[in-house]
């Protein structure tokens, strides 16, 4: 009898003991968030520079386009855009030809970032300035090389403004023999269909080289 009450007092302090530890898991404070790093970017995850912007914007060849601060030329003006970052990128990752899609290899996106500061720093004119060249503006049979290099999707490979990337050799300032690149590009048609004569003629391919060879200036025909 000694025995049965001992081992009842002992179940009983044991159903005590569970029920206060369980209280104190349910009054325990939450875990705290773990913590965050905040970025001056408006899409919440790359920084920028506005100086380093202003260096980008001629490293990059934007200033061939859109003027030396943005105001407009050949493509829309930039300057104190509107526009959200995220929506910025977008325009820079999609641009349809002739403008050129500028890949994350061409423009980083802490790179497009800074842009995006020092055209926030340029002061807007309200209107578009009117373009240094156009199509009807380059001699009679000549075309933008930007626009031919971009339509056949060029800028894929070689990068935007044929710098050359992980996926193709840089071909601005380039000067092997036509003969040479058309007998290259011809050879490996089965792999790269972009390369072959029905997406690229002889006369075509012959002009874009020279534009090639010549640096592959934005606003310049071939």
């Amino acid at each position: 009898m000694n025995a049965m009450n001992a081992l009842t007092k002992f179940f009983c302090a044991c159903v005590i003991v569970f029920a206060f530890a369980l209280t104190a898991c349910e009054q325990r404070a939450p875990a705290p968030p773990r913590p965050t790093s905040v970025s001056a970017a408006p899409s919440g995850t790359v920084a920028g520079d506005a100086f380093a912007g202003s260096k980008l914007w001629q490293e990059k060849q934007c200033i061939a386009c859109h003027g030396p601060t943005g105001a407009g030329g050949m493509g829309g003006a930039l300057a104190n855009t509107t526009l959200p970052f995220d929506q910025f990128l977008s325009q820079v990752r999609n641009a349809i030809p002739p403008k050129p899609a500028m890949s994350a290899q061409d423009l980083s996106d802490a790179e497009a970032y800074s842009i995006y500061l020092w055209l926030n720093t340029q002061a807007s004119t309200g209107k578009l300035v009117s373009a240094a060249i156009t199509p009807a503006a380059l001699p009679e049979g000549q075309i933008l090389g930007i626009q031919v290099w971009n339509e056949k999707q060029c800028g894929e490979c070689h990068g935007a403004f044929a710098q050359g990337s992980d996926k193709g050799m840089q071909l601005a300032g380039q000067a092997y023999p036509f003969e040479r690149q058309r007998a290259v590009m011809r050879a490996s048609a089965d792999k790269i269909p972009a390369h072959g004569a029905d997406n690229i003629n002889d006369d075509l391919l012959r002009r874009l080289l020279d534009w090639l060879r010549r640096g592959a200036d934005p606003t310049g025909g071939c």
